[in-house]
């Protein structure tokens, strides 16, 4: 049975100017190419460090972005000016080359949540998975808030993973799960490996069954391994385990909801997606 592609109507990327990489870039492209999605492009300026430069005991250099570094709020306009002409320029350089639709807002951080409180099933949000220190206030705000309010899927970018490595989907019976898992791996060529977890033998035994038969059906091939485990810590150092180049979570499991959904991509040292409300 051939493979059938979950369409997706937009891939937004939050683009802080701090925390915003090529490599954010070059995997949302990705995403987006593979997903026949229009990329958008959420530059986000934060009013209440323009604000801040214009104290007068203020001096203002935000962490790990001292290319921002301002001594008025002048100065740090143009800064933000600066910022989001560099990544409009870089998003139409890669979104051209990976030949996808794309548009790009600028907005403020206190309207940025209202924007992606808008999305909808369709689409998916994008989030920098940078290490904490080089985090902003949006990068903080969004993977602590909106993956628990959105009911798009929310992708927490860590690193692109290599080749083999697989896409682990953390199956507690949502079919949803194992439909991102796939366009996840054949879009970034990874392996699909499933996931069970649970110390009850009789239920991990039918949700195996359940995830064996939904490959079968889709055509596909891909590996199912089950954890003896229904705590969460002991499920993120079972993931870890895994290796995974991307791990795929529904948040409204029982494992998936005791996750420390903040924290997961450090854990686990991979990319991270967090499927919405159903």
């Amino acid at each position: 049975m051939a493979e059938h592609l979950v369409q997706r109507r937009r891939v937004l990327v939050a683009l802080d100017p701090c925390a915003a990489e090529l490599a954010d870039f070059e995997a949302t492209a990705r995403l987006a190419a593979g997903m026949n999605a229009e990329l958008v492009g959420l530059f986000v300026e934060d009013s209440g460090l323009i604000e801040a430069a214009d104290l007068p005991v203020t001096q203002l250099i935000p962490a790990g972005c001292r290319s921002m570094a301002a001594v008025d709020a002048s100065a740090m306009r143009r800064a933000f000016r600066v910022a989001a002409a560099r990544a409009r320029e870089t998003l139409s350089t890669v979104a051209e080359r990976w030949q996808v639709q794309w548009s790009f807002q600028i907005t403020q951080l206190a309207a940025a949540e209202e924007t992606l409180s808008r999305l909808t099933a369709d689409d998916l949000l994008a989030l920098s998975g940078a290490p904490r220190a080089r985090r902003s206030p949006l990068s903080e705000r969004a993977a602590r808030v909106m993956m628990e309010k959105l009911p798009c899927p929310v992708l927490v970018m860590r690193r692109e993973g290599q080749r083999r490595q697989p896409v682990a989907v953390l199956y507690e019976g949502n079919a949803a799960a194992l439909a991102v898992g796939r366009d996840l791996a054949r879009i970034y060529e990874h392996p699909l490996l499933v996931v069970v977890a649970g110390k009850d033998a009789a239920a991990r035994q039918e949700r195996e069954r359940e995830a064996a038969a939904w490959l079968r059906d889709q055509g596909l091939s891909g590996t199912v391994r089950h954890i003896r485990c229904d705590d969460g810590r002991e499920a993120t150092a079972c993931l870890r385990a895994a290796y995974p180049g991307l791990v795929v979570i529904d948040r409204c499991g029982n494992l998936g909801g005791a996750l420390d959904l903040d924290l997961l991509p450090e854990q686990v040292d991979a990319s991270v997606v967090v499927l919405g409300a159903s």
